[in-house]
């Protein structure tokens, strides 16, 4: 049994992005609205009546209506297992060997808008970031623990403690294990390797699954090379260079806990404070400060090794976008300062309101000002479970590029 939902009519020709998968619908595409709750069900219309899809309505938002579904159906546990399922048959295939944590779920670009799904596992993590998925909490974890669903969780965490639900006049609300228990970090594998989220105390859902594709680069290169890791967080990358060969890798990060659960990660695969030869450092420091003193340091010990840089977004809202430009600017130029001839640039921006284009241009500037020279090696997005429609250029956020610093002669 279908429910009918309010009607939403788009003004003539805003269909098209539509129909060419554009998960959203602006308010000034919208030519009629049929009275509506905030996050309620409706059904859109082309201006010629044509039925486009349901989706979910924002009436005090720009972004009008987010879509769920080309197709009438009503949404419920079954609908999300459904999804999920198809979802997981997408992804599934395109990962690397031996990993178990993805992206299930990737929002809107999944067509279940304010919806992310992270899993480690047996364990499901997820967030409600709209008004319009907050009335689905059960549904959804009904179908991620449903024992014959795509999913079959063991454990299920909510992580909607994010500020992005004030927006939508939505509580921020604090970790909660819905099912089963989750005594400690989760363990899953990552190209072979042991990680660890810290899924109800660390960052997002407890990992950043996004880099998984660019640790896999390093893990490449790394062979005999020093490595420094900055804004290390749980020490991924680190942990790849290590995988890798590096012949020493030092982590940076201003926190204390989660380089304490970087050292877990490192002995969850046999590397302690010293194994096999190679030397692993944990240092709690703040970044620009840490670069800022110890840049010449940096450039006297990593000779031709690698520097990675992967800091928090620093521009969350288009408000931000200027101050942010310029804290990228200013690492940027440290990092290139701390690179001789040879060495290698991993840099990274997670500001889905900073483009490439912009991004590339600051790193184009602050190699100038470093006085540096500079090849870029390869560029990479995020990876595909965290989905990038053709028609939805605003999903994209993850940039990395890899640069290597070459001698001053032509």
């Amino acid at each position: 049994m279908y429910s009918i939902h309010p009607r939403i009519t788009l003004k003539a020709g805003r269909e098209y992005p539509v129909l060419a998968g554009h998960p959203w619908i602006f308010s000034n595409g919208v030519l009629k609205a049929e009275a509506a709750p905030a996050g309620g069900l409706v059904e859109v219309f082309s201006s010629g009546g044509v039925f486009l899809g349901i989706g979910t309505f924002h009436p005090a938002n720009t972004i009008r209506v987010r879509m769920l579904s080309s197709e009438r159906a009503e949404v419920d546990a079954s609908f999300f297992s459904r999804r999920f399922r198809t979802l997981a048959a997408e992804k599934t295939p395109g990962l690397i060997p031996e990993t178990d944590g993805y992206r299930l779920v990737h929002a809107d670009a999944d067509y279940l808008p304010g919806l992310v799904v992270d899993l480690y596992g047996k364990t499901a993590v997820f967030q409600i970031h709209t008004a319009g998925m907050e009335p689905f909490r059960e549904a959804v974890v009904e179908a991620l623990t449903d024992p014959s669903g795509p999913v079959g969780a063991e454990a299920v965490v909510e992580r909607s403690d994010v500020e992005s639900r004030r927006q939508e006049r939505l509580p921020v609300l604090p970790p909660a294990v819905h099912f089963g228990s989750v005594p400690g970090p989760v363990p899953f594998r990552e190209g072979g390797l042991r990680m660890l989220a810290d899924v109800l105390g660390g960052q997002k859902t407890g990992f950043f699954l996004d880099q998984r594709e660019a640790r896999l680069r390093v893990r490449g290169l790394s062979a005999g090379r020093r490595v420094v890791n900055l804004f290390s967080y749980s020490c991924a990358f680190g942990l790849a260079a290590a995988a890798g060969g590096a012949e020493s890798v030092l982590n940076v990060d201003v926190s204390e806990a989660a380089l304490g659960l970087g050292r877990k990660i490192f002995a969850e695969n046999g590397m302690g404070a010293e194994a096999e030869g190679v030397r692993y450092a944990f240092e709690a420091a703040d970044v620009f400060d840490y670069l800022e003193a110890e840049k010449e340091n940096i450039r006297r010990s990593l000779g031709a090794g690698i520097l990675i840089c992967d800091p928090p977004a620093f521009a969350k809202t288009a408000s931000h976008l200027e101050q942010a430009k310029k804290a990228y600017a200013r690492l940027a130029r440290l990092c290139f300062e701390a690179l001789d001839p040879g060495a290698l640039l991993v840099s990274s921006s997670c500001s889905g309101m900073l483009s490439m284009e912009d991004f590339l241009d600051i790193l184009r500037i602050a190699a100038g000002r470093a006085g540096r020279r500079v090849r870029i090696r390869e560029s990479l997005s995020q990876p595909a479970d965290h989905t990038l429609l053709l028609p939805f250029p605003e999903g994209r956020y993850l940039k990395t590029v890899i640069m290597e610093v070459r001698s001053g002669t032509a």
